[in-house]
Parts: C-alpha cells; structure tokens; sequence
C-alpha cells in the first residue's frame, strides 16, 4: 500500500531503493542494483564487464538459455565449458584445460588461439542455487584477466566458506522470477562491489536519463525492456 499510495509503482521509488539495500546487506556485497528481470540483469553486467561485438564468453554447458542469450544481445559467442558432478556448476578443471590448451594472452588480454576472438568475459551459474568451486574459477580467470560474472540467479542464501554467492566476481546477478528463492513476479539484481560499476548500472537500466527537471536527455543506449 505504501507503494501504491507513493505513485511509484514501477521502476523507481523508495521500495526499491530499500530492497536494494537489503539485499547488499543480506549478501555482503557494496551495491545492489534492482533490473526488470535476471537476463536483463545479465545483459547489462556483461555490458558492464566490457563484452563488445565479435568477442567471447566462457559459460557453462549446463545452464538456462538467458545465460546465452545475453551474450548473444551483445554481439558476442558463448563458448561451452564442462561442469563439475558433484556441484553440476562449472568445472575449475574443464576451465584450465580450455584456457591451457585454447587461449593464450596477448598484450594483456586472453584470446582464443583457434578464433583470434578476445574471451572478454566468464559466466559460471550456480546450479539450483548448488554453489560451484567459484573461488577457484575467479582464481583461474584472474591469471588470464578475465572478468567473471556469477550467474547466481538461484543462489539466493547459498554461501560459500562463509561469503555469500554473487561477491566472488566483478558482478552478479540474481533473479526473482516465480520460480526463485524469492519473487517480485519478476525482477533481477545486479551485484558488485565497485561504486562506479553499480552508478553506470543504475543509469543504464534506467533509459540513461540525465538527472533534469524537465529536459529528456539520454547520454547512451540505455534499456527499459
């Protein structure tokens, strides 16, 4: 009722502002940023991690197809990795092999030998909310500068050695779609500790608008979805 009798009854307002904050609370992480829903929330952590056109994403094998299709919105290839049995999230071991044996850093940035493509991003999901080997995928990737982006859209209230899932890589995500720990119906978050990352996050999924009392002024490609 406090949102209905506020007006704001959609993508900004007071509510939202407070779930944000609870939920960085709840998961430790610096900031927290609400999206329409988790692919949305995927989308814009890639954009965020700087995946650009033509270049690729490691993910996992097994997965939902919102994990691919947000590589895909920005141009780029999703390339499959083997996942792990016991955790059915990606394989630490299957990683090393891929990056041993398939890539090679040039300048400072990973590419895949085969394709000549940047692998601009990795996206490991935690399965069913079943936390991966995480830490040792941000390890792995660290060494190859690569980017992680955590899939934990069902991982709500797993943790790891004490550290919530969603705060080992650059960014996160999580998802409160009906079928979720928790639901708005829809919804999505995006999870990072990095204040610059989470400002451009709140503008970007938010049409890009320039703060005005009455001018529309976009500054980027922004998304509303």
């Amino acid at each position: 009722m406090d949102v209905v009798d506020s007006k704001f009854v959609s993508s900004v307002g007071r509510r939202v502002d407070e779930f944000e904050q609870r939920v960085a609370a709840f998961t430790g992480a610096g900031f927290a940023v609400a999206t329409v829903n988790g692919t949305a929330a995927l989308h814009v952590a890639l954009e965020l991690a700087g995946v650009t056109p033509g270049e690729e994403v490691l993910t996992q094998a097994l997965t939902f197809v919102a994990t691919c299709n947000a590589v895909r919105y920005l141009g780029a290839r999703p390339v499959f990795v083997d996942v792990d049995r016991d955790t059915l999230g990606l394989s630490p071991d299957a990683l090393r092999r891929f990056l041993e044996q398939e890539t090679e850093l040039r300048h400072g940035r990973c590419v895949n030998r085969r394709t000549g493509a940047r692998i601009a991003a990795c996206v490991p999901m935690h399965t069913f909310g079943f936390p991966c080997r995480i830490a040792e995928i941000v390890a792995l990737c660290e060494g190859y500068a690569i980017p992680v982006v955590e899939d934990a859209a069902e991982s709500l209230g797993s943790w790891v050695d004490g550290r919530h899932t969603g705060i080992f890589g650059r960014l996160s995500t999580l998802s409160f779609n009906g079928n979720k720990v928790i639901t708005t119906g829809g919804g999505g978050m995006i999870l990072t500790d990095d204040e610059t990352l989470a400002r451009r996050a709140k503008h970007l999924t938010t049409t890009a608008k320039q703060p005005h009392a009455w001018e529309f002024v976009h500054d980027a490609v922004g998304y509303n979805y």
